[in-house]
């Protein structure tokens, strides 16, 4: 189904991706593999496809929700793990033999398929069991794809670790491919192309997803709403569009709660930036200084030369600030794809929930 808000695992149900999913599929052997783009572009459902339609095993990591703490972290792998095993059609004799390998590994805990992993500092968790996956590959001749969705997510020590051991086990797991996705472009690629980072210079190929063009975000409203038998008057779906911008996300959201809910455009763009306001106010939560909100309020309401941006904020606090903490905040709002080059919001849903603020 088009409208449905999961992630697609079903090449049918991804809209107009083909070449993204060709790319995707021919890389799929490759040691590192990027797939990037602006958040809800369908990021996550082009990988996942690919993965189920070729059946190629693979182990994800949903890295969406951020992390603070080593024990969130464990708790992310091990559902990962505990997926993968309740999902896999190996055969019981091969799950079970990586199941006792994983067993022996000081840390691990396994009630049925259920993993539960130790937090407690001192124990090389991961990388033990990034070696061990790879030796059960090995013993039964195939590979294995580890996926890291949105690992920009990561920070501070928690993202050295798992990025070392991504970059040891390039260098020395000949069985495990890796797929990592993002949406905050500047965050992504420090840890790709910083020279501090342990990946910097690993050859990687990248996979871009988009946004939708006006006519193909008709298209898929007109589809989705004919696949379910529900009408939605033309005017109705131009305004949608409009609204949303080709982001499939929100498209795919528009859809669902039109056709389920019976709702109104207003009320779902309601709730759409209501959403959004809260990952904003999340993003605000990690920034001491007050001045995020004040810059993103205006850049909201289209003020976008440097001037006029200084003099709000100077305004605000009525006193001079330098040129250099309005630069600053720029880049970070930049650097976490909020903005574009030109100073324009990259999502229009984020765009109204920055007036909200």
């Amino acid at each position: 189904m088009l409208f449905d808000i999961r992630p697609k695992k079903c090449r049918k149900d991804l809209y107009n991706f083909d070449k993204e999913y060709e790319q995707l599929v021919k890389y799929l052997g490759q040691p590192l593999v990027v797939v990037r783009g602006l958040r809800r572009t369908g990021k996550t459902s082009l990988i996942l496809t690919a993965l189920e339609e070729t059946g190629t095993p693979y182990i994800l990591f949903d890295l969406r929700a951020g992390f603070r703490s080593r024990r969130e972290l464990y708790r992310v792998i091990a559902d990962g793990l505990s997926d993968f095993i309740k999902r896999s059609s190996m055969g019981k004799r091969v799950i079970n033999y990586l199941i006792g390998l994983l067993k022996s590994i000081d840390g691990i805990s396994i009630y049925g398929f259920h993993i539960s992993l130790s937090w407690r500092k001192g124990i090389p968790l991961i990388t033990e069991v990034f070696k061990t996956i790879d030796h059960f590959c090995e013993k039964h001749g195939f590979k294995i794809v580890i996926v890291f969705d949105e690992i920009q997510r990561l920070q501070g020590p928690l993202k050295t670790d798992v990025v070392s051991t991504i970059a040891y086990s390039f260098d020395y797991l000949d069985n495990l491919g890796f797929i990592l996705s993002g949406s905050e472009m500047g965050l992504f690629y420090e840890i790709l192309s910083n020279p501090d980072s342990p990946l910097y210079g690993r050859a990687y190929v990248e996979v871009l997803t988009r946004k939708l063009s006006r006519s193909e975000s008709i298209d898929f409203l007109h589809r989705g709403f004919s696949e379910l038998g529900f009408r939605v008057g033309d005017d109705e779906i131009m305004e949608a569009v409009d609204r949303l911008d080709g982001v499939i996300g929100w498209l795919t959201y528009y859809g669902y709660s039109r056709v389920v809910g019976g709702r109104s455009l207003d009320d779902i763009v309601a709730d759409a930036v209501e959403l959004a306001r809260k990952e904003l106010e999340n993003f605000l939560k990690y920034r001491v200084s007050r001045r995020y909100r004040f810059v993103l309020k205006a850049l909201a309401h289209g003020v976008k030369e440097w001037r006029p941006l200084k003099k709000t904020l100077e305004d605000i606090e009525k006193r001079s600030i330098s040129n250099r903490v309005l630069h600053d905040i720029i880049a970070q709002l930049r650097k976490h794809s909020i903005i574009n080059d030109n100073l324009e919001y990259t999502d229009p849903i984020v765009k109204e929930a920055a007036k909200k603020l």
